[in-house]
């Protein structure tokens, strides 16, 4: 599925009208896309009705289109204006309808009754330009519209979400389905927005494929891991599978180093190297035999000591992929260890949790650097790495990721309830997952399973997005017999191997 921000819509309409496909054709071909999918439900379940909320813009344009269309194939439509249509073409499709279309001003009709008696509601008020609170009136009639048992059509997006960050407005409805033209929406893709959109259909509406000039967003669905996931030759030892290195666990956090450790061994890398405090490795050793381990001495805090820098970066010349910062803890002394280790550092280097907490104080580090680096910042985190405060970073979230990537020419996988990865090219978004992932351990399963895949040879974006995409899938999996509240990170580490055995067959 492609996707596309509001502004990467905007240029490809501009782009389209320039390579000789007009916006009239466009909003033609987009009220006819609309058209078909009202008439189909319509049909398969014998509506001979639909009522269209018309906005003043050429959202509500495609709406007019729709209608006039419907009119002619047996449905009869009612269009409520919510104000006077503004926009040039939305006017040119208003001036068209047929004359015997019911035409209803909000201002002038009881339309709480009319939405009520309606068996189908498409919304075409807003569109990809909305952004801010409904005003009372608009509140009102959606109101309305969500306490009917209408089957609900939202025309490109819901009125109400912000195309670019997935806000919600308050009021906005949940509907049955959303028709998106050309592409998918970011913002549609995003929670809480999501969560308003229903099932979500892309329909074509004749923009060539020469008018989309920019990076590609692209979800990141079950035939993407297929191709994501690195072949596995039987003629094989265990060098064939890469070597990773994880510099992860303090006397503190134990749990972290096991469970990064166990997702690297169950994603298939041929050698795991645990790179911790003695203490630690005393601890996870029994559980996890597989795992080669360099206990090393503690500081007083009971973190790595950065005097052992240079001989970890000894010990990781060997390794394909290095992982750094679960559970590592975050002191003046962490703070050093991990800038010697980016500061030199080759191959994949994989910075996570306390890792990024660290480089924050240094962040023009990642310039100087000589590894591809892979940064997994939940909110707050990724709120330390830009500089702004949380609720600002949250509102436009997948704006900073990218300007963050641009400017240290990074990947990052700006992790929530749906994931964003970029490496300065191309996006992906995930949206495997559910709430039983809201727990300790779940960012340091993350991470060992992106450094494994990373260490076999998986780009640093894929190895990103198919770590998130399993991780989330392993919930998903887990939530058909058990309940999400008691699921762990351990659970997860279980059916890794499962998981993986469905998407290979």
């Amino acid at each position: 599925m492609k996707i596309l921000t509001k502004e990467q819509m905007l240029k490809s309409e501009e782009r389209s009208a320039e390579l000789g496909v007009s916006l009239k054709q466009l909003m033609d071909n987009a009220g006819f896309a609309l058209f078909e999918q009202i008439k189909n439900y319509a049909y398969q379940n014998m509506i001979t009705d639909c009522l269209v909320i018309v906005g003043s813009g050429n959202n509500g344009g495609d709406g007019l289109v729709a209608a006039n269309l419907l009119n002619s194939s047996g449905i009869s439509p009612t269009i409520l204006l919510t104000g006077e249509v503004c926009s040039t073409l939305a006017k040119e499709a208003f001036n068209a309808l047929d004359k015997n279309i019911l035409v209803l001003h909000m201002n002038g009709c009881n339309y709480i009754k009319t939405v009520s008696e309606a068996e189908i509601i498409v919304d075409c008020v807003f569109g990809t330009g909305f952004h801010g609170e409904f005003s009372e009136e608009i509140l009102s009639l959606f109101s309305a519209v969500s306490c009917s048992s209408a089957y609900k059509i939202a025309c490109d997006l819901p009125s109400g979400v912000d195309c670019s960050n997935g806000f919600a407005a308050k009021g906005t409805v949940r509907f049955h389905k959303t028709v998106s033209f050309h592409a998918a929406k970011l913002g549609c893709l995003i929670s809480p927005a999501r969560e308003f959109c229903g099932e979500i259909t892309v329909c074509d509406i004749g923009i060539p494929s020469a008018a989309d000039s920019f990076f590609n967003i692209s979800l990141f669905d079950d035939k993407a891991a297929k191709g994501a996931l690195p072949f596995r030759p039987e003629n094989s030892h265990k060098g064939t599978f890469g070597r990773v290195s994880l510099i992860v666990g303090s006397d503190k956090y134990t749990g972290a180093a096991a469970l990064s450790a166990g997702a690297a061994l169950r994603c298939g890398v041929g050698l795991t190297q645990v790179i911790t405090t003695k203490k630690v490795a005393k601890a996870i050793s029994p559980s996890i035999p597989e795992v080669v381990f360099l206990p090393l001495e503690a500081s007083i805090d009971g973190t790595i000591s950065a005097h052992n820098a240079h001989r970890i970066l000894k010990e990781c010349e060997k390794s394909s992929c290095v992982l750094i910062g679960c559970g590592l803890g975050n002191t003046e002394n962490t703070a050093e260890l991990v800038c010697e280790i980016v500061k030199n550092a080759k191959g994949t280097l994989i910075i996570d949790a306390d890792g990024i907490n660290s480089i924050c104080r240094n962040i023009d580090i990642l310039k100087n650097t000589k590894a591809k680096v892979i940064l997994t910042p939940h909110p707050a985190e990724l709120s330390r790495l830009v500089g702004k405060s949380l609720e600002d970073t949250v509102r436009d979230r997948i704006g900073e990721t990218v300007r963050f990537c641009n400017e240290f020419g990074v990947t990052v996988i700006s992790k929530s309830r749906e994931s964003f990865v970029y490496d300065g090219e191309s996006a992906y978004i995930i949206t495997r997952g559910n709430s039983a992932l809201s727990k300790g351990g779940s960012g340091d399963t993350l991470a060992g399973i992106i450094a494994s895949l990373a260490a076999q040879g998986v780009k640093p974006i894929l190895a990103s997005a198919l770590g998130a995409y399993l991780l989330g899938r392993c919930a998903e999996e887990l939530s058909t017999d058990l309940s999400k509240r008691g699921i762990t990170a351990s659970d997860i580490l279980r059916t890794l191997p499962g998981v993986l055995s469905k998407i290979e067959d």
